[in-house]
């Protein structure tokens, strides 16, 4: 797989969205008051008609942050993975150390992946659901490896590190979860890719749809929020309707 094939790009065009993005008002941190709003005991519903662009906007970009950072860990623990050792006490060091910093990249891993997850059901819509579902599989297929090096799946899909546990297992365990290429890791890696993709061309599409230069504190005050789009069918021209995709 090359996790290099379209980052760059993608890197420019979410720095020139910011940066417009920037000047037309401070965009809302989507982590605001999320944690009170969520059960792990039960799958989350969600009705995207209640999230603002404003809001939408916010979650889309850290969806895309999210699941860039989720490859680029990824791509460090392939590294490691590939490594091999000596058996002698500098052998043995070197071991100990990748082992140490595998972990830190799997903490780092599951933090995106839960942001990724969370964002894409607080946004709703077919195709967010959808790629939930996929993470969703991908993650029972390998359940029971994850859980023997401390790693459980909540009932609301979010990933949880027993960190003692990580800590203890086999190096051997933990880099066939997560350091092996087709292994786990590296399956989501894929998927975040698209992911990553999904989410720039809906912050590409909610760009032109309320303009670079609207103000989004005037959102429901002004119709200079929508460029006048507020009354034409621009958004059933545009595959923007009920019968959509994707939600905004």
């Amino acid at each position: 797989m090359n996790i290099n094939s379209s980052r760059n790009s993608l890197l420019r065009a979410r720095n020139l969205r910011s940066a417009k993005r920037s000047r037309a008002g401070k965009v809302i941190s989507s982590k605001t008051s999320r944690s009170s709003s969520r059960s792990n005991s039960t799958k989350r519903t969600t009705s995207s008609a209640s999230k603002t662009p404003t809001k939408q906007l916010a979650m889309y970009e850290q969806v895309e942050k999210s699941a860039n950072s989720v490859q680029d860990s990824v791509e460090k623990m392939l590294k490691i993975g590939k490594m091999t050792y000596t058996d002698d006490e500098t052998g043995k060091k070197a071991q100990e150390n990748d082992k140490e910093t595998l972990i830190k990249n799997i903490k780092d891993f599951v933090a995106e992946f839960n942001e990724v997850y969370n964002n894409l059901y607080d946004i709703g819509g077919p195709s967010n659901l959808a790629f939930n579902k996929t993470l969703d599989s991908i993650v029972s297929t390998n359940k029971k490896a994850l859980e023997e090096i401390g790693i459980t799946v909540s009932k609301s899909g979010e990933l949880s590190i027993d960190e003692k546990a990580l800590e203890g297992a086999d190096f051997d365990k933990i880099k066939e979860v997560f350091a092996k290429e087709g292994g786990f890791a590296d399956k989501i890696c894929g998927k975040m890719e698209t992911i990553e993709n999904a989410a720039s061309n809906s912050l590409t599409t909610l760009s032109k749809l309320y303009g670079a230069t609207s103000t989004y504190n005037k959102y429901g005050a002004s119709n200079s929020y929508f460029n006048g789009y507020g009354n034409s069918n621009y958004y059933n021209n545009y595959g923007y309707g009920k019968n959509s995709g994707w939600y905004f």
